[in-house]
Formats: structure tokens, sequence, C-alpha cells
């Protein structure tokens, strides 16, 4: 699915307008510098923060993707939350609230895309169930199979841990942290087609919700990190994409509160949700 045109070319107030209505908005530029690009970013996110009330923000992550020094990067990126969603915080930390991204003028031969899946289309495919059994199953998940610290909580960043954490399966098909502690984060799927196979287990056809963003020289894509899930398609080479990502610094109840502003998700698509 591509974004359609009225998601497109879109600036001023109605750029806020979209981001906070759609969970995504393209900017085409171009933008000559990755200081230009993120002063946009920033102006738009602001604004953006001011219409839904919310708490100040700051630069919580600056990033080159992949690092400069390193390899290029595997063909295919896990959907996923920067940051991740914290389930059962315990301490004050970083939550990552908007992500912008941005390729430089001097890349070339782009061929990687950015996936973008809205949850409320994904999650509204099947049913759920009720809130406080769906949290109960994902701190439940996290303690068996989650990067579960015992002083820490729990936050999770995958979208398909989320996903069989709140299908609660006898036996979960995907590597238990706990069990296999050198396992990293990310790694949860080898490519795209096993990814598809997991989600359609549960009942989920992320290409129905799927929105892919080719973003080219001088673009710039901001995104709501909690209202869509994001990977990737193709290999980036390296120094290909900057990175910036806006968030608050927020204590273990905040972080509750908004957890479950999140899970809303899992319901907004229909009307009755018991499983």
């Amino acid at each position: 699915m591509r974004p359609s045109d009225t998601q497109q070319h879109l600036t001023g107030g109605h750029t806020a307008q979209a981001l906070n209505t759609d969970g995504f908005v393209q900017i085409d530029g171009p933008f000559q510098t990755s200081d230009a690009a993120f002063d946009a970013a920033s102006a738009l996110v602001e604004e953006c923060r001011l219409e839904r009330g919310l708490p100040a923000m700051s630069i919580v992550g600056d990033f080159v993707i992949p690092p400069v020094e390193g390899a290029a990067s595997r063909d295919f990126q896990t959907l996923h939350f920067d940051f991740g969603l914290p389930v059962d915080p315990k301490v004050p930390q970083d939550v990552a609230r908007y992500t912008a991204l941005y390729v430089p003028t001097d890349i070339a031969d782009v061929q990687a895309a950015t996936r973008l899946v809205p949850l409320i289309a994904l999650l509204g495919q099947r049913s759920w169930p009720q809130p406080a059994e769906l949290v109960d199953r994902l701190i439940s998940y996290g303690r068996t199979h989650g990067a579960w610290h015992d002083d820490r909580g729990y936050t999770e960043g995958s979208l398909a841990r989320i996903i069989e954490a709140a299908a609660a399966p006898a036996s979960p098909i995907i590597p238990s942290v706990k069990v296999e502690p050198g396992f990293l984060c990310g790694l949860e799927f080898d490519s795209l087609s096993a990814e598809l196979t997991f989600f359609s287990r549960y009942g989920l056809r992320p290409h129905d919700a799927e929105i892919e963003i080719p973003l080219q020289p001088g673009e710039l894509l901001i995104f709501d990190n909690l209202a869509v899930a994001h990977g990737r398609r193709g290999t980036r080479q390296p120094g290909e994409l900057r990175q910036r990502v806006f968030g608050h610094h927020l204590q273990p109840a905040a972080q509750s509160e908004l957890r479950d502003s999140v899970l809303t998700a899992f319901y907004a698509a229909q009307p009755d949700n018991a499983v």
C-alpha cells in the first residue's frame, strides 16, 4: 500500500493534523542537511504535542543507520517500536513518542523502504481479551519470554512478541530471552516471509494494513512511534539513514498510563472484543 495523496506533500498545520490523525507524514523537501530536516521535524512534533496536550518532549535518541564504519544492514527489519512499550515499568525512563527519518542528499542508489503498520488497522483484524486480561498476559509473557528485569520491569519493543503475548498461545514460538540470554532483540525472524507467516498464525495480515515508504535522498519521514509499528524491506548501505527520536522521560505511573492508552488500539476498531 502507498500513502494516499492527502498523506503526502503536506505543509504547515495540515501536516501536524495528518501526523496526529494518520500516524505519519512524508515531506519531500528536499532538505539539504540533516540539521534542516530535523529542525522541521522538531517544529512539527512540537505542534503535534501542543495539539494533543502531551508533556514536554526532548531528543531521546540520535542515530546513523547503519553506522558508517559498519557493514550494510541485512535485507529485512522486523516490525518494532523504538525504545519499546513500557509494559510493567519500575523505574523512570525515556519513552519514544515520535521518530524522524532522513536520507542525506549525497546518498545514492537507495533500495530500502520503511514499512509502517498502523496498530488500529492491524489489530482490528481479530478479537482480543478485555483490557485487564490483556495487561496480565503481557506481563506474564515478559516474565517468561521477554527482557524482564526484576529491578527495571518489562519494556517490549517487538510487535510480534506483543501479539504473541496478547494471543497467549500454549507454546510460544518466538525464542525466550530468558532461556537464551544471548538472543538479540530484533532478530526474531530472518526474513519478511517468516514474519508474515508468524502473524498469519494469529489471524493477522500485516500486508492489508502496511504502508511502504521508499524514502529518497533529501526526504523526511516522521511517524508516531506508539501508533504505528515500523520495520524495513531491503538493505541499507552504511550511513544511509539519519534517525532522531523525540520522547518523554516518564515516571513509572505515567508510563503505565501511556501503556494503557496505546493498548486501546486493540479495541478501537471493534465494538466487542471479548474472547
